[in-house]
């Protein structure tokens, strides 16, 4: 897979072979990964039963979200996975039977995860987007609701994708706003070159934030909207 925003098409990889039980998952011996992604990939590459397993969620239910939709309760974590080893690590984890990816902006590697996503497609390992279940984050320096939505489109642009399936707010911080062409992703300190850098907080109330989420929903570009790291007092707000 190319370092590219979308991977490039020329020169894919041989079709997968299809079992005949009518999995629909490759079967095509494995390719060479870095280190880090064998502990994914020796697992359960090739193994059916914990294909089906994954696929199955270990045995754990789907969770029903508010508008119906299935969640599958285990997914694929992409937090540090080293970008040039993204793509293929999201690419394996879909071939063993993964359908939850979850992302973030803060993670880094989004435009890697979308090319895993495509590349996935293209290789008939799922038979489209819908089969698959994709979160993201907005991340701190974005809460300004003016900000929330061209964060969104960014992720989705990285993606590869028109529509999300779940959008999270990252974490009940709101900080200082840093421009894409500035730094992305932002991370947290404001100004990482100053003599003594800071965190830089931006007093947004967390309700206008999620105000602008609530907007997302009605433009169609994400399905279902919530939070992360909130404690329950925060939930009871």
């Amino acid at each position: 897979i190319r370092d590219s925003k979308c991977y490039d098409l020329g020169d894919p990889p041989a079709t997968p072979r299809r079992s005949t039980a009518g999995s629909g998952r490759s079967t095509t011996p494995p390719r060479e990964l870095p280190p880090h992604a064998y502990s994914l990939a020796e697992l359960a590459y090739g193994n059916s039963s914990m294909q089906d397993a994954i696929i199955d969620g270990g045995g754990v239910p789907p969770l029903t979200l508010r508008t119906g939709a299935q969640m599958p309760a285990v997914g694929l974590g992409c937090w540090k996975i080293p970008r040039d080893a993204t793509g293929d690590t999201v690419l394996r984890a879909i071939a063993l039977g993964y359908r939850h990816l979850d992302c973030a902006c803060d993670y880094g590697n989004e435009a890697e995860v979308g090319q895993g996503i495509k590349k996935a497609i293209a290789d008939g390992l799922v038979a489209s987007r819908k089969e698959l279940f994709i979160t993201s984050k907005l991340w701190n320096t974005y809460h300004r609701p003016e900000h929330v939505r061209a964060a969104c489109e960014r992720t989705l642009k990285d993606l590869c994708l028109s529509e999300l399936d779940l959008y999270l707010i990252h974490f009940p911080i709101a900080l200082q706003y840093v421009h894409f062409d500035t730094r992305y992703p932002p991370e947290w300190i404001a100004n990482p070159d100053a003599e003594n850098p800071v965190m830089v907080p931006d007093p947004v109330p967390l309700s206008e934030t999620w105000g602008a989420m609530e907007e997302l929903v009605r433009a169609g570009l994400v399905k279902e909207i919530g939070v992360c790291n909130y404690n329950t007092g925060l939930l009871h707000d």
